[in-house]
């Protein structure tokens, strides 16, 4: 039986794919950041694992033995330098796959940062000699439970700075279920999947909560501005304020909208809509 160790475990992407990965034939390793984290990954069929994330010995440590690894990183400044350690595990290890969650537009010489990071964790992979495996994710509906619940809840409406774009998104079990398929077989080496969702816009994803809800959602339209006087005054770090107002100028472009078929591809259906992500998670809104 195969071993496999998702490092991020306990993030939504990890979460994910730590739900696929149950009953599927494979002992699996959940890499959390202290003990306190155990109670979080419980739930699943899976042996959890102390990990220090920034530090090689405790990587090459935690990838003993296994024989494949999910890599997912946090927003964080120059991912990358995390990418490498776990490579350098990995090919100490003989470790026979690794996957790795990075961004749509993944770009090292990319207009914006985020794309800039995440195109240098690629690279960084592409030229390991290690099999791998890229999963680009757009935005996630994840966001709205959050991001936007809470105002939600209490005034019925989500603010953003995106204007009337389109804007793709996507159901982060979504990206759990590639992730699996491409753990349990060998025929996803050497692949890059975008895995875009469905496109929206805000107004119609606030009519698909209000019919879900029962109850009027609006999207408020908010400046630039404004948006980022409020993560400011939230006290999140100047570097990831610059980092999320690049996005979403972007978004506003509609430079975020667009669909790829890798995911129908690969498991036979379409992406999971919003109507459903929103019936499955009522709850988070009332």
């Amino acid at each position: 039986m195969e071993k496999i160790i998702v490092l991020g475990a306990t993030g939504n992407i990890g979460t994910a794919v730590l739900k696929n990965l149950q009953n599927r034939n494979v002992d699996v390793f959940a890499g959390v950041q202290s003990e306190k984290d155990f109670e979080k990954v419980s739930q699943f069929d899976v042996k959890p694992i102390v990990v220090n994330f920034t530090d090689q010995e405790s990587l090459s440590q935690a990838l003993e033995g296994k024989h494949r690894v999910f890599l997912v990183t946090p927003l964080m400044q120059n991912p990358e330098v995390v990418t490498q350690l776990v490579i350098n595990a990995a090919k100490l290890n003989g470790l026979k796959h690794l996957v790795r969650s990075t961004a749509s537009g993944a770009d090292s010489n990319g207009q914006i940062q985020m794309a800039r990071w995440a195109g240098a964790s690629e690279d960084l992979i592409k030229a390991s000699g290690l099999n791998y495996t890229i999963i680009r994710p757009y935005s996630f509906l994840q966001n709205f439970i959050n991001f936007h619940s809470q105002t939600i809840k209490a005034y019925n409406g989500f603010y953003l700075p995106n204007g009337n774009a389109k804007l793709s998104m996507l159901d982060i079990n979504d990206l759990g279920e590639v992730a699996t398929i491409a753990f349990t077989s060998d025929d996803h080496f050497g692949r890059t999947y975008e895995l875009s969702g469905l496109t929206y816009t805000n107004e119609a994803l606030a009519e698909t909560l209000s019919t879900v809800l029962g109850r009027k959602v609006t999207y408020i339209d908010v400046p630039e501005e404004k948006a980022k006087e409020s993560m400011l005054s939230n006290h999140m770090p100047e570097w990831m304020v610059n980092a999320m107002m690049e996005l979403n100028y972007i978004t506003k472009q509609g430079w975020t909208a667009g669909y790829s078929n890798d995911f129908k591809t690969i498991t036979g259906r379409e992406y999971t809509n919003a109507e459903t992500f929103f019936t499955n998670n009522k709850q988070a809104f009332i």
